[in-house]
């Protein structure tokens, strides 16, 4: 489960060069080539969607307005990315992670805000460095009962540690914030390891999220844009499991 997280780890220097070598802003512009026309119409429909809201709400609150915009298109960019098996997504979910945090802790959504940072720390970082994550990017299957039930018990420990966690805070909703956070931690287990199975748990967390800030809106913190971007979530997990060329339809690599 965690052999990607060591590889990188050992392989640090080598990787770290290996991300800026020549050509590399090149090669990361020819990443969003080739992806299926809903991919583009999902990124160009999910703009407009986030100019509109900027629009809305520019003159209440501009600063999370902004980071709100910037997050919410590169987000949708990145999640696109991934199920293109891109190599974009790194990137774009990195500076994605940064905007979407900050926006969630002004807005006291505090499961996304930590969501984001989780996807930072330990995935977005992985994979800009994982080279398995770069070039001819091969999409794996869970193989075996074992194999579930190890994420399985992941995800036990993982929203026992942030049900615990949430507890000692001032939050709200420690149940679903918490639960919420459990299930992205676990998807981001899986997508570092390239296990098609992830779009079971980040079709949920689209779900849960979606209704999560609509609460926040209700609670008159919340921002249009994010709600916008996380809705353009769901409908990309739909084509992940749906498309000819995605996850569930594609060529699945055998495990070394």
């Amino acid at each position: 489960m965690f052999e990607r997280y060591q590889d990188v780890l050992t392989h640090l220097p080598e990787y770290s060069r290996n991300v800026f070598r020549k050509g590399y802003f090149k090669w990361l512009l020819n990443q969003c080539k080739g992806w299926g026309y809903f991919s583009y119409f999902l990124l160009a429909f999910n703009f407009v969607l986030q100019v509109i809201s900027l629009v809305h709400s520019f003159s209440q609150t501009p600063v999370q307005s902004l980071l709100a915009f910037v997050g919410g298109n590169l987000s949708v960019a990145c999640v696109i990315g991934i199920s293109n098996l891109s190599g974009i997504q790194g990137w774009c979910g990195a500076i994605s992670a940064i905007c979407i945090a900050a926006t969630g802790f002004m807005a006291k959504n505090y499961a996304t805000a930590w969501e984001q940072i989780g996807y930072l720390i330990f995935l977005d970082i992985f994979c800009i460095l994982d080279p398995k994550w770069n070039d001819d990017i091969q999409a794996e299957k869970l193989e075996s009962g074992l194999e579930w039930l190890k994420y399985g018990l992941f995800f036990v420990v993982a929203w026992s540690c942030t049900y615990t966690i949430f507890s000692f805070t001032n939050d709200p909703r420690v149940f679903l914030d918490s639960l919420n956070l459990a299930m992205a931690i676990t998807g981001a287990l899986l997508e570092l390891n390239r296990k098609r199975e992830q779009y079971y748990v980040f079709t949920l967390t689209s779900i849960f999220t979606i209704a999560l800030w609509f609460q926040t809106m209700l609670q008159g913190d919340g921002n249009f844009a994010l709600i916008f971007s996380y809705s353009v979530f769901f409908l990309n997990d739909m084509y992940a499991f749906f498309s000819k060329n995605s996850w569930f339809r594609g060529e699945v690599s055998k495990k070394a």
